[in-house]
């Protein structure tokens, strides 16, 4: 299996509940693609550098994965869901 990291971008609005239901249905979507995560580092509410949506805040998380999968439909989902402000999943060289 191959090792990656996979960053996101939250909204910061999001109420406690709504933002743990999109975190364990982030899961989910990792799961329905044979990804196992090995790491998550979430980082709450930080200050950007610069505005995404309007806002300096962000809530961030950080998930080791691996996986053989096609992460196709994985990139589909994050672009239909409007509270992934942003997502970047990068492969971890050996």
């Amino acid at each position: 299996m191959k090792k990656y990291e996979l960053m996101l971008i939250l909204n910061p609005e999001l109420k406690d509940k709504d933002r743990e239901d999109l975190i364990n249905e982030i899961k989910k979507e990792l799961e329905g693609i044979s990804a196992n995560i090995t790491k998550e580092d979430v980082w709450w509410n930080k200050d950007l550098a610069y505005k995404i949506n309007g806002s300096l805040n962000w809530y961030y998380i950080l998930f080791e994965i691996e996986s053989d999968g096609n992460f196709d439909s994985l990139t589909k989902y994050f672009n239909i869901k409007k509270d992934v402000w942003r997502n970047l999943l990068t492969k971890i060289e050996d």
